[in-house]
């Protein structure tokens, strides 16, 4: 068998090595009651300033993305959330290059998203600024990242917010 090495000098495969992306863990809670959906803007200074978002981020170490989910909406929201089960996963790439701090490159930015359906314990608890219940119908006319846009069109399908949130209605 032939060998199939290719051998580049190192200054070369240290570039293509920067240029990679980086893949994210992000688990996303998904919280419905009675016809709206909780949604807040993005911060002026993040990633994707002036779009929308659903409550979430990153998974930490060992945990599964339901409860980085809740965890991540508890944080963000104030709500406390019990999880009704995985809406969608997705991986999207951002191929606009965002700055690390940690280092002086930029490279792609790849996510692995977990849509996670949850129930608000007590959904007219107060909600931390600057998320709110906004209703179905509205959801379609808001800004959200390229990487929502597939969940986006399952939640406006009657069918699938009745196949989570039914008990809820």
């Amino acid at each position: 068998m032939p060998d199939t090495t290719l051998w580049v000098p190192q200054v070369v495969y240290l570039k293509v090595m920067d240029l990679k992306s980086r893949m994210e863990h992000v688990a996303i809670a998904v919280l419905w009651h009675e016809g709206a959906f909780l949604v807040g803007p993005r911060a002026a200074d993040d990633f994707l300033t002036g779009f929308w978002e659903f409550p979430g981020g990153k998974i930490h170490g060992e945990e599964t993305p339901s409860i980085a989910a809740v965890r991540e909406c508890k944080e963000e929201t104030g709500l406390d959330t019990v999880v009704i089960g995985l809406c969608s996963e997705t991986v999207h790439c951002y191929s606009s290059t965002i700055h690390e701090s940690e280092q002086s490159s930029t490279r792609p930015l790849e996510l692995h998203l977990s849509f996670i359906a949850c129930r608000a314990l007590n959904p007219s608890a107060p909600i931390s600024p600057p998320f709110r219940w906004v209703s179905s119908e509205r959801l379609s006319e808001m800004k959200f990242p390229a990487a929502n846009q597939a969940l986006l069109g399952q939640l406006a399908r009657i069918d699938f917010v009745e196949k989570f949130w039914g008990a809820d209605s």
